[in-house]
């Protein structure tokens, strides 16, 4: 009986492992300076940014940017695992962030709540999903944000560029 139930507990890990190292063979590797395309981008109704660009590292399981908007840029880590983690804070609020791989899109989930008092979402929310075109040459973001009074879809092109050597 001893032997049997070891047996049972070392296919079961075996499987575990093999699942596991299908799913990360399956997910892109998003690694590299990315630069966005205005002309295939659509910001909706909203002001496009004048220039946008990610630096990603996307080692493992771990997936950290620095994303760069007209000048300014913030830091995001993620750990695809469909686990919610502050990602950034203000003295006012807090980012909350939970991302997870669909097939082969990278699925970024966050919304806004107060730091203090009331927990409570204060109605502002987006959800991106992050894609390679086939030749990896191409980043996609297809976001849609949600405040209370609508819904703003967006679609983000961003062409990898060559990355330069410091001399």
């Amino acid at each position: 009986k001893t032997l049997v139930t070891f047996m049972r507990i070392r296919l079961l890990v075996l499987s575990i492992v093999l699942i596991a190292v299908y799913a990360a063979a399956d997910a892109p590797n998003f690694s590299g300076y990315w630069k966005m395309d205005l002309a295939k981008s659509d910001f909706g109704p909203q002001t496009p940014p004048q220039s946008a660009k990610y630096v990603v590292r996307h080692v493992g399981a771990t997936i950290s940017f620095n994303y760069t908007q007209d000048g300014k840029t913030s830091r995001v880590d993620l750990t695809p695992d469909n686990q919610e983690r502050i990602t950034s804070t203000t003295e006012e609020t807090a980012v909350w962030t939970r991302s997870y791989w669909s097939g082969n899109v990278l699925v970024i989930e966050s919304r806004e709540r107060k730091r203090y008092g009331t927990q409570g979402s204060i109605g502002v929310g987006w959800t991106s999903r992050w894609s390679l075109s086939p030749d990896g040459q191409e980043l996609i973001i297809d976001r849609t944000i949600h405040t209370r009074d609508a819904e703003i879809a967006q679609h983000v092109v961003c062409v990898k560029q060559p990355l330069k050597k410091d001399s």
